[in-house]
């Protein structure tokens, strides 16, 4: 599938690719290798109910799902966690164990009924060893 412009595409889980554009908002996070990062993604109380996705930008306008939840406010996979604050309107997601390899651009995205809205984009640099 091909999109004009500049909006990077999410694969979903049956890696259907998803379109989403970034209002601009961008938050860079930096920490040390074999540490772990916290990214806090504000959403507005009216979608609440939408799916809530981190994904890993892979070039070519294509952004890869990371971890997604919708219906939990807890989601675990090896190296990342989701938890959702709904109350809040915020979720967290936790990488684990970092590595040089984590260092990239992400972003926090929902999807609402057939439309994807970027939240932020997240800039992850990871630093060597003290």
């Amino acid at each position: 599938m091909t999109v004009g412009g500049s909006s990077p595409l999410v694969e979903g889980k049956n890696k259907e690719p998803l379109n989403t554009a970034c209002n601009g908002t961008r938050v860079d996070q930096t920490a040390h290798v074999g540490e772990s990062v916290s990214i806090t993604c504000k959403y507005p109380q009216a979608d609440k109910s939408s799916i809530r996705y981190f994904c890993r930008h892979a070039g070519n306008f294509t952004c890869t799902n990371i971890i997604s939840a919708q219906h939990y406010n807890y989601t675990k996979l090896p190296r990342f966690s989701l938890t959702d604050d709904k109350q809040q309107g915020a979720y967290t997601v936790l990488i684990f164990t970092l590595t040089q390899e984590d260092a990239g651009k992400y972003q926090c995205a929902l999807k609402t009924h057939n439309s994807i809205t970027c939240l932020q984009d997240v800039f992850l640099h990871v630093l060597s060893e003290y």
